[in-house]
């Protein structure tokens, strides 16, 4: 963004633009680069803040499931009161009863506690493996949003930049302006004295001089509200002194490439996230496997004169199979309905590649328009000047009618107007060229 070429030079002349390069920058206190104001967007903007947050959430998420694959170790302790023991029924036979009877028996103690470590080891989960997987695409989804976010900073920064950059200007030229027009008064009021003008002529000066003295009120206006979005984007305090950099006959060269979009890439890997998550719905299907581990202890009591406590330990290690066998039919459609979400992202990303297709041819032909309006409005302008020169000499001459000075100065001022929005039509071009072609970033 920052490779610059040079258009050809010409000698600038008039009062205007000498007047113009030497004020424009001092008419609000502070000047500040467009880079730099884009660099302090990137601090401050909210947009920006929120797209980084949503980036930590994503590789979060990440570690989240990575957390599923590793072994599991859970403590647990219990104590029980029974008020009346659980019974249990016996055959009778045991204790010399008939056969196909049955007798209530009451085991335990009145008290019993127990302590005990599990352990759980994922030895192969294939829906944790499966979940890593959609996070981790997730979270690069995450970071082409951020970076779709700051291109979009970007645009608009340069955007709300550059219409303070015309404001300025324009505030710059109509002060030369009305310097001229002023000098332009004093000279009709003093033909007029010499009873070498009529008042008309005076007063279709002084019409003019008001006119202009009212468009610069209305651009000083309209400069400090475009001054105040520029303060909010780039985090500053309302009231802050602030000025833009004087617009210069330059033309910033696109960098050349077939880099891709960033909404393209969005769009691929939004296809990957949906076939990361139909994989995952697949896997479902197929079995998990874990170790398990268990060691604890068991208190029986109170027992004896002394009321002890007996302890029991208990132990195992083990594996455990889990085969989805039937789920019903919830797992089938939302496997067809992500197929559906997938087919649809798919049709998604081909509208977009048409799309952005035809944007970019619309913004090279666009850019090679912009480049030469600057040169044909730089042309212009040199040749206003001339004739407003030359005018103005032929009026002290008593050749050129005050009708002719009015006209001149007034085809001046529209020359102006022409370049610099030709410039700034030129930046904008030239960025959403970059923009498409995936370098606005680098």
């Amino acid at each position: 963004m920052n490779s610059i070429a040079h258009i050809a030079h010409h000698a600038w002349k008039g009062t205007a633009f000498l007047v113009f390069l030497g004020s424009a920058g001092l008419l609000h206190g502070q000047e500040r680069s467009l880079q730099q104001c884009i660099d302090s967007a990137m601090v401050h903007e909210r947009r920006i803040q929120m797209a980084g947050t949503d980036e930590r959430i994503a590789e979060e998420r990440v570690r989240e499931a990575r957390g599923m694959m590793i072994p599991k170790l859970r403590a647990g302790a219990e104590y029980k009161y029974f008020d009346d023991l659980p019974y249990q029924l016996m055959p009778a036979s045991i204790f010399g009863g008939p056969a196909d009877t049955y007798r209530a028996i009451q085991f335990g103690t009145p008290q019993n506690v127990s302590a005990n470590l599990a352990l759980q080891v994922p030895l192969y989960d294939p829906t944790a493996i499966g979940a890593i997987r959609v996070n981790k695409e997730a979270a690069a989804l995450a970071g082409i949003q951020g970076e779709r976010t700051r291109e979009d900073v970007v645009l608009e920064v340069s955007a709300v930049y550059y219409n303070a950059q015309i404001l300025q200007s324009r505030a710059a030229f109509l002060d030369s302006n009305l310097v001229n027009a002023e000098e332009l008064v004093r000279t009709m009021t003093l033909l007029q004295e010499q009873a070498l003008a009529r008042g008309t002529d005076v007063d279709r000066m002084k019409l003019q001089r008001d006119q202009l003295r009212t468009k610069k009120a209305q651009v000083l206006s309209q400069q400090e509200q475009v001054l105040d979005v520029l303060r909010i984007l780039t985090g500053m305090p309302p009231g802050t002194p602030l000025a833009v950099e004087p617009v210069e006959p330059t033309i910033v060269e696109p960098v050349a490439g077939a880099g891709t979009s960033t909404a393209m890439r969005y769009a691929d890997q939004a296809l990957r996230v949906r076939s990361a998550k139909l994989s995952l719905m697949r896997q479902a299907r197929l079995p998990s496997l874990s170790g398990q581990g268990f060691y604890g202890t068991t208190g029986f009591g109170p027992i004896g004169t002394d009321d002890h406590f007996d302890y029991y330990p208990m132990s195992f290690l083990g594996l455990q199979l889990q085969v989805p066998i039937f789920q019903g039919t919830v797992v089938q459609h939302k496997i067809k309905a992500e197929r559906l979400e997938l087919e649809k992202a798919e049709q998604q990303r081909e509208a977009l590649k048409d799309r952005e297709g035809m944007e970019l041819r619309t913004a090279e032909r666009q850019f090679t328009v912009a480049k030469q309006t600057v040169v044909n409005a730089e042309a212009q302008l040199d040749l206003a000047s001339r004739i407003r020169s030359s005018t103005v000499a032929q009026h002290q001459q008593g050749t050129a009618a005050v009708t002719d000075l009015v006209m001149v100065h007034q085809a001046h001022w529209e020359a102006q107007q022409n370049y610099l929005d030709a410039l700034v039509d030129l930046r904008k071009a030239q960025l959403e060229l970059q923009r498409l072609q995936g370098v606005l970033m680098k």
